[in-house]
């Protein structure tokens, strides 16, 4: 006889692997629901992956990966974690993006003030983001002639330069930073400052920045904070910094007369500071020769005697001539101080030159920039 048919099994076998397969389903579905995901600015979407953590730097996820905060849009977090999240994107991400996109195309005056927003949050730390943050505010200030502040943001990212915690390759740009390690010294900023109350504003900041590097600090930085004293007219303190230099390098050591002759001509020691630089001008190492025959220049065409601010004037006329492309800023300073020369000896007829020439081909530079708006002021009735 066969055995009777009981459907109750077959259908309770049914119903549980009915509730196991919609249970693995429902797991599977919430687990990507509650997943973690980003949207990047190039609209790459990652997901299913959990975010470790975020700080200045960026975002961790599991694969420890970190992407900056420059390349993520959107994202979606643990909701203990969205709104830092959201508040370091804001803070962080819009500048950060600014600043990557203006030295992508080389526009380093509109990289300034987006990198002034985050200057302070990234100047102490040692990162590609903390690289390129202190490289656009130095680049910045500069675009915008403010020397004596650039000297801060440029010993901030020296001492990530020479803690080598930054890939100089991953910044955007073709732009790299030309500084010698040794020395200190950087072909962007040559060490002279044209402004009392910004060198006297920027000095206690370049200060602080240099105690920063540490031991082994680079005879440069004292060529620097002795240049930046000297032009804010605290002279202890420049000859204090000078005596610091010890380097046997020839391009450092030769600072010892041009801060020498630097401070002489800001006390209108003029014959003085023209009697240190002339018999050795030509002799000087090239990287210095613009300084000293600004100096030089300036030691003639300040002082009281007719033949000595015509030599004065051509001293300074060989800064364009010579070094035009390559220190355009120093150039238009030579310039604009051969303009004032000029109508001290009441010379006008040349004055239109000099002028057309700081107007032309430096026209972007401060001193450009005062001209105009002297001109201006000038023509209005």
């Amino acid at each position: 006889m066969s055995p009777p048919f009981k459907p109750t099994v077959a259908g309770s076998w049914l119903l549980r692997s009915l509730t196991f397969c919609l249970s693995i389903w429902l797991i599977g579905t919430a687990s990507t629901a509650l997943a973690d995901r980003l949207i990047l600015r190039d609209l790459t979407l990652i997901q299913d992956v959990t975010v470790i953590g975020f700080d200045e730097e960026g975002v961790k996820v599991t694969d420890n990966n970190l992407i900056p905060w420059y390349e993520i849009e959107l994202g979606t977090v643990s909701p203990d974690k969205q709104t830092d999240f959201d508040r370091l994107r804001d803070e962080l991400g819009i500048p950060l993006f600014r600043i990557h996109q203006r030295l992508k195309v080389g526009d380093y005056a509109g990289a300034r003030e987006p990198a002034e927003q985050v200057f302070s949050r990234y100047k102490d730390r040692e990162s590609n983001v903390a690289l390129m943050v202190c490289l656009a505010t130095m680049w910045g200030r500069l675009a915008e002639g403010d020397r004596a502040s650039a000297v801060e943001a440029y010993f901030c990212a020296l001492r990530i330069l020479r803690s080598n915690r930054a890939e100089v390759s991953k910044l955007p740009g073709s732009r790299r930073p030309d500084f010698d390690k040794s020395t200190g010294l950087t072909g962007d900023l040559l060490p002279l400052f044209f402004d009392k109350q910004k060198a006297a504003t920027a000095l206690p900041q370049a200060t602080a920045a240099a105690k920063q590097l540490g031991s082994g600090t680079p005879d440069g930085v004292f060529v620097y904070l002795g240049s930046l004293a000297i032009a804010a007219e605290q002279f202890p303190e420049g000859e204090a910094w000078e005596k610091k230099i010890r380097s046997g390098n020839l391009v450092v050591k030769e600072w010892h007369d041009l801060l020498s002759a630097y401070a002489l001509i800001q006390k209108g020691n003029l014959q003085e500071a023209h009697d240190l630089l002339e018999p050795n001008i030509n002799a000087l190492q090239r990287w210095n020769q613009p300084v000293a025959w600004y100096l030089l220049g300036v030691s003639g065409t300040r002082s009281k005697e007719f033949v000595a601010i015509e030599n004065g004037i051509l001293d300074l006329l060989h800064l364009p001539a010579v070094y035009g492309h390559e220190h355009p800023e120093l150039s238009a300073a030579a310039l604009a101080e051969t303009d004032t020369a000029l109508q001290r000896i009441q010379q006008s007829d040349r004055v239109t030159g000099v002028r057309h020439q700081l107007l032309f081909f430096y026209g972007g530079t401060l001193h450009a920039e005062q001209l105009r708006t002297k001109l201006n002021s000038s023509s209005t009735p």
